[in-house]
């Protein structure tokens, strides 16, 4: 979250979109096959297809999260640099 979600930025993709929907889609035929419950991945599936429907299927996956900002109309980013500042002083404090 702190490299993509919260900075904003999905291009260049780290893993893109499409491929995990590919995965959960996978994941979830899987589990029709076995006749293994699937309902949080398959909402996960909905998900990540409305993304992609979007034409975000080359972005990072975690613009997908965009779709909940949206819906609770609010947007959360955080500037790198203040990203950074913040974990560094985490890290300081583990170690501390």
């Amino acid at each position: 979250m702190a490299d993509n979600l919260l900075p904003g930025r999905f291009d260049p993709h780290d893993f893109a979109l499409r491929l995990a929907r590919k995965d959960v889609d996978i994941a979830v035929a899987l589990g029709r096959e076995f006749d293994v419950p699937m309902r949080l991945a398959s909402l996960a599936a909905q998900e990540l297809t409305a993304a992609v429907n979007r034409g975000w299927g080359n972005r990072d996956s975690q613009v997908a999260m965009v779709l909940q900002e949206e819906r609770a109309c609010v947007q959360v980013r955080v500037p790198k640099d203040a990203l950074s500042q913040i974990l560094e002083q985490e890290r300081g404090g583990a170690n501390g």
